[in-house]
């Protein structure tokens, strides 16, 4: 079995800034990167850090220097995909020393860990906000599929291959889900399909492979399926999320802001 923790969409900007006009995410970074260090041992073992996107908001330089120093207080491993948001080449100077990460082109990676195939796949198109998976990139999946084997499988990006009903979200998703779920044709076992961009948490299915979004570390899109709904985001709720990989599955939301407690039941 694998485990891992989720984290995604922690929009980071440059110190002294502030996301959306409005979100202090170097500090939401830092206090959920507190939360989850005082948890860690109530969490249990974890073989890895999994950041599915939007690691800075403003591609700076430096928002993606405080980004990899709050991370690295996890004392984990980590594997990251980029975001509409991110900038590939400052993103990969950043983490350009992790296993994972190709030195030139697509952030597109596979990693064996435990029993478990990790790959990780590139929808950045560089200036919009929508998600594109290239034919570099699915042909790369079809390899990394193949060379899996019998091996437990999950695949992380950052635009789910899904649609949440909240209109301007649906808007900026995956272009070509289609061509994923024919990748996925030549898999004879079920593929757990990780992401982020949502800001929330949404289930789904691309054929028979289970599709999960996790929680932002800063903000939230309210459910509103309305045509006039309003376009923009809540301050909360936030969270993360733990992965296990086996046999079976579980994808566990954690919360980043717990009530009081606990007590006797």
């Amino acid at each position: 079995m694998a485990r891992f923790l989720q984290l995604s969409d922690l929009h980071v900007v440059a110190p002294g800034a502030l996301a959306s006009k409005r979100l202090d995410t170097p500090h939401l970074l830092r206090r959920a990167i507190d939360a989850l260090c005082a948890r860690l041992d109530a969490i249990g073992p974890l073989d890895a850090i999994l950041v599915t996107g939007d690691i800075s908001d403003d591609g700076s330089a430096e928002s993606y220097d405080l980004a990899r120093s709050e991370l690295d207080r996890l004392g984990l491993p980590l594997l990251v995909v980029p975001g509409n948001h991110d900038c590939r080449d400052v993103l990969r100077n950043a983490f350009g020393d992790l296993p994972m990460m190709p030195p030139t082109g697509l952030i597109d990676w596979s990693l064996d860990i435990g029993e478990t195939t990790v790959i990780g796949l590139d929808t950045l198109v560089e200036g919009q906000g929508g998600g594109r998976l290239r034919p570099e990139s699915l042909s790369f999946f079809s390899n990394a599929l193949e060379k899996a084997s019998n091996r437990s499988v999950l695949l992380a990006l950052h635009h789910p291959p899904l649609y949440t009903g909240i209109r301007f979200m649906d808007e900026i998703g995956l272009e070509n889900c289609n061509d994923l779920e024919g990748v996925l044709k030549q898999c004879d076992r079920p593929v757990r399909i990780v992401a982020g961009h949502v800001h929330g948490i949404y289930h789904g299915a691309l054929g028979p492979h289970t599709v999960v979004t996790a929680p932002s570390t800063c903000s939230a899109f309210a459910l509103d399926r309305r045509e006039d709904a309003f376009v923009g985001f809540m301050t909360g709720p936030t969270g993360c999320a733990v992965i296990d990989i086996g046999p079976d599955w579980v994808w566990t939301a954690v919360p980043l802001d717990h009530g009081p407690g606990p007590f006797n039941f």
